[in-house]
């Protein structure tokens, strides 16, 4: 997975591979602790009954250099030096496991980052696509339309600010139009081309997936409201209001 990041960072695409359930990992270590818990008891309980028969062994035949009672302690302490291993080793194991699990999940972060960004991108490219597909293709309308023709939308309120808006310039907008859906938006743009309106743009908000129509943009608020006071009777202007763009 991280090689799949590193490369489509580098505009290299690989193929990615499907994210594991991460409740089937949990459950994969947890159980692989439970095994090593129950081979390390079994071994601790191996090493306690041979200790066992050593020491009754050193009742009957005290002798510590008797031949069968140094090779029941040399087998103990084998079976302790591998316990100490086996233990060292499962720590290692578990920590390694534990360390694999928290890359993967930075790397899984990574991916679903890169996905929203190359899906944003993919989007502002479609966007600007229509936008210029509307303007090539629209004409005048031949019959002067009225404001009963145009679709706005979602009502706004003058002057609300709104934060973060990708591809688009701080200032204050000259909003005409708000939709959430793709048809809508360019129904009212297409509309507006035919009206005359052919500088008509938008911006998307991907905090409440709207798109905002304008036209008109301003560096101050003195310049925007006087624009508004002076938007004139065109069909496109009735519910034409100031939003602050924050970036």
């Amino acid at each position: 997975m991280k090689e799949e990041n590193d490369l489509s960072e580098k505009g290299i695409y690989r193929e990615p591979k499907p994210f594991k359930s991460v409740s089937a990992e949990n459950a994969q270590i947890e159980s692989l602790r439970s095994q090593i818990a129950d081979a390390n008891r079994a071994q601790k309980d191996a090493i306690a009954n041979l200790t066992n028969l050593y020491n009754e062994r050193l009742k009957k035949v005290p002798n510590k250099n008797d031949a069968l009672n140094i090779a029941y302690l040399e087998k103990i302490n084998e079976l302790k030096a591998a316990q100490l291993k086996a233990e060292q080793d499962n720590i290692a194991l578990i920590a390694n496991l534990e360390r694999i699990k928290t890359e993967t999940e930075i790397e899984k972060k990574r991916r679903i980052k890169r996905a929203a960004y190359e899906n944003d991108e993919g989007r502002y490219a479609q966007d600007l696509a229509a936008l210029k597909r509307i303007k090539e293709t629209t004409k005048v309308s031949s019959t002067p339309l009225t404001e009963s023709d145009f679709d706005f939308g979602e009502d706004q309120s003058n002057m609300q600010i709104i934060k973060n808006i990708k591809n688009s310039e701080s200032g204050y907008y000259l909003i005409i139009a708000v939709h959430n859906s793709v048809e809508k938006r360019d129904e009212f743009l297409t509309k507006a081309v035919a009206a005359g309106r052919s500088d008509v743009n938008f911006f998307y908000n991907v905090t409440t997936s709207k798109y905002y129509i304008y036209y008109e943009k301003h560096e101050d608020l003195t310049g925007a409201t006087k624009a508004l006071e002076a938007k004139g009777s065109k069909p496109y202007n009735s519910r034409m209001v100031i939003v602050k763009v924050e970036n």
